[in-house]
């Protein structure tokens, strides 16, 4: 299904309650995209930080 593309500043001709929560649906996928990547590089950071700090054990044979 195809949503009409809108203004939000047009006062005169208001978007619909689909139109709407079309977008707000758009915004919050958008912000959870964001935050996996966010979340995703620092855990990254993390894992270097304490591989730096603490390197893996190592048996000796």
């Amino acid at each position: 299904m195809q949503v009409q593309p809108f203004d939000l500043n047009d006062i005169i001709h208001e978007p619909s309650d689909e139109q709407l929560d079309d977008l707000m649906e758009a915004v919050a996928a958008a912000a959870r995209r964001h935050a996996d990547a966010a979340r995703a590089q620092l855990m990254l950071r993390l894992r270097a930080e304490i591989s730096a700090i603490n390197p893996p054990f190592r048996r000796e044979a």
